[in-house]
């Protein structure tokens, strides 16, 4: 099965994507893991985020790991950064925002 979605999305709780993703991802804290036959276009917005497929957008995390078959075409905004040998990034990292970045998404997922 081909799965497509388009729009917001939230949880709270961990998320695996494994079909194609457009739009607004906010996990409120919690981890996103995109499969390796995914394909995400989105801003995303999590505690920590997994790439094995394709993502492309934005990305907010305390931590990124960019895993050998991923494909990234964003900009990162992370404490932690992972790129594992075969994993392909063409973006930007932005470190030094991502303390900021990082105690607002513990200050949301405290309101929860």
């Amino acid at each position: 099965m081909n799965l497509r979605i388009k729009g917001q999305l939230s949880a709270e709780e961990d998320l695996t994507i494994d079909g194609s993703f457009e739009g607004a991802i906010d996990l409120r804290g919690h981890h996103l893991t995109t499969g390796a036959r995914s394909d995400v276009k989105a801003r995303v917005s999590a505690r920590a985020v997994t790439v094995l497929g394709r993502l492309e957008g934005h990305i907010t995390a305390d931590a990124i790991d960019i895993r050998p078959t991923a494909v990234v075409e964003a900009s990162l905004v992370t404490r932690q950064f992972a790129l594992e040998e075969g994993g392909r990034f063409n973006g930007q990292v932005n470190t030094e925002r991502a303390r900021a970045a990082g105690d607002v998404l513990r200050h949301r997922a405290a309101q929860q």
